[in-house]
């Protein structure tokens, strides 16, 4: 599958390696940081550089990609409509069944929750909104941020990898799934 890869931290890296390792050519890697530059540089990938995502001038360079897949883990910014009505997006986030939106660790902790997860859902237009492909959940010890995205790392690829087994690319190379998301 050709994938664009948008993303930062340790947990995009992680999502960024995993889709490699599976043998997915990723088409570009958008960074979020120099941690997934670096790597993406270091492993000959294209880079998608951009201070706005949505510009008109880099959605235009992402039409061109010819990707099956957009997948996001940790991303910035919000993923606007033009790159929505062109590739199916997948975000992966922690905690998504309680903690939407930002820091959603930091909201597990402050709850003493110590019910964790990760998530891959369908992106639209509405942040974190979209029907979840897959859930694995985790009892957390961790009681630091750190701590707990230690916990949740190995998540990040298991998640990804059960998304991904979920999806599947017809011979008109759409994304499709069992309940596809509505547009």
């Amino acid at each position: 599958m050709k994938v664009i890869f948008y993303g930062g931290k340790q947990s995009g890296l992680i999502s960024l390696l995993t889709l490699i390792a599976l043998g997915h050519e990723v088409v570009s890697v958008i960074p979020v940081d120099e941690t997934v530059r670096l790597v993406a540089v270091n492993l000959g990938l294209n880079i998608g550089k951009t201070k706005n995502i949505n510009s008109n001038n880099f959605v235009n360079h992402l039409e061109k990609l010819d990707a099956d897949l957009f997948v996001c883990c940790h991303g910035k910014q919000i993923i606007g409509p033009r790159i929505l009505d062109k590739y199916k997006a997948i975000n992966l986030h922690p905690c998504l069944y309680k903690y939407k939106g930002a820091k959603p660790v930091d909201r597990l902790l402050s709850d003493k929750n110590k019910k964790a997860s990760v998530a891959a859902h369908w992106m639209t237009e509405k942040v974190d909104e979209g029907k979840i492909i897959v859930e694995n959940f985790k009892k957390v010890k961790g009681e630091t941020v750190i701590e707990i995205y230690n916990e949740l790392y190995i998540f990040y690829a298991k998640t990804l990898i059960d998304a991904l087994n979920k999806i599947r690319i017809n011979p008109k190379k759409k994304v499709v799934i069992k309940n596809e998301p509505k547009k």
